[in-house]
C-alpha cells in the first residue's frame, strides 16, 4: 500500500512525477457570456429599447443619476436592473418615483454578469419602453470590460472620490462611452483638482463625453438625458456597434 495516500499502488519513480501537459482550448474565457450579450443586445435593439450600463465606485451617485434622469425623460419609458450584493434599498428609492426595477442580488459577486441580465429581462415587462438603464455593482474595478448586452456605458465619478481616480481606475474610464461628475456641487470643499482629472481622462479616453451633474441642480441632468436621447436615436438608425464613439 502506498504510504503517501493509501491507495494501494506505488507511485512512479521520481523521473516521471512532474510530467505535465499542455492542452490548447483556442475559446475565449468570456465565449458563454459574450454569446448571451450578443443575443441581449439584438433583441432589444430589434425591440427599440437602448440598454445603458451605469457603473461607479458605491455612493458615487449612479442612483441620483437614474433619479436626475427621470426628471428630463418620462418615467414609463424608462425600466431599472439595480445591482447590488444585498438589499433592495435603490429599487425601492426608484419605485416611489414611479421607475420600474427589477432587484439583483449578487451576494458575493462584484459585478453583474450577462446570464443575470438576461433572466431579469425575462422575468420584467419592457413594453412600450425606450431605455433599460443597468445599475451595476458599485465597483471601479470587476465591471470594466464586461460585456452585459449594453449598447453604451456610463461611468458615474464623484467629485467626493478625488481627483486622481482616473489614474488609479483607467480600465473603467477607457471602457466609458460618457463620464458623468457627480457631487460637482462640493468640488471646492473636497478640494477637487478638476484641471488634473479632465487632463488625466484625455489623456486615456478622449472620445468620452463629459458632463457635470448635481442633486441640488435638476437642470444639470437635463443635458445628459438629451445627449442619451440623441444617441438613441443615432443608434436605432444605424448599424450595431457594441460601444457607441462619441465626441468631445
Amino acid at each position: 500500500m502506498c504510504e503517501e495516500c493509501g491507495c494501494g499502488h506505488g507511485h512512479e519513480p521520481d523521473s516521471k512525477k512532474n510530467i505535465q501537459k499542455s492542452i490548447s482550448i483556442n475559446r475565449s474565457v468570456t465565449e458563454t457570456n459574450d454569446n448571451i450579450a450578443h443575443q441581449i443586445s439584438h433583441s432589444l435593439k430589434e425591440k427599440s429599447i437602448f440598454c445603458i450600463n451605469i457603473m461607479g465606485s458605491p455612493g458615487s451617485g449612479k442612483t441620483t443619476l437614474i433619479e436626475g434622469l427621470s426628471q428630463h425623460l418620462s418615467p414609463s419609458e424608462l425600466s431599472v436592473i439595480q445591482g447590488d450584493l444585498e438589499s433592495d434599498i435603490d429599487k425601492v428609492r426608484l419605485e416611489k418615483i414611479c421607475i420600474s426595477t427589477y432587484q439583483i442580488n449578487t451576494h458575493s459577486g462584484c459585478h453583474l454578469n450577462s446570464a443575470m441580465i438576461k433572466d431579469a429581462i425575462d422575468n420584467i415587462g419592457l413594453d412600450r419602453k425606450k431605455f433599460l438603464l443597468i445599475e451595476n455593482v458599485g465597483n471601479l474595478v470587476c465591471p470594466a470590460g464586461v460585456d452585459i448586452g449594453q449598447h453604451m456605458n456610463i461611468l458615474v465619478s464623484s467629485t467626493t472620490e478625488g481627483s486622481d481616480k482616473p489614474k488609479k481606475y483607467p480600465i473603467v474610464f477607457i471602457d466609458s462611452d460618457i463620464i458623468v461628475i457627480s457631487k460637482y456641487d462640493l468640488k471646492s470643499a473636497v478640494s477637487f483638482d478638476e484641471k488634473q482629472y479632465l487632463g488625466d481622462v484625455q489623456k486615456i479616453n478622449n472620445k468620452a463625453k463629459m458632463f457635470k451633474v448635481s442633486s441640488k441642480d435638476s437642470a444639470s441632468f437635463m443635458e445628459v438625458a438629451k445627449f442619451i436621447e440623441h444617441m438613441r436615436d443615432h443608434f436605432l438608425g444605424n448599424a450595431h456597434h457594441r460601444h457607441l464613439h462619441l465626441p468631445i
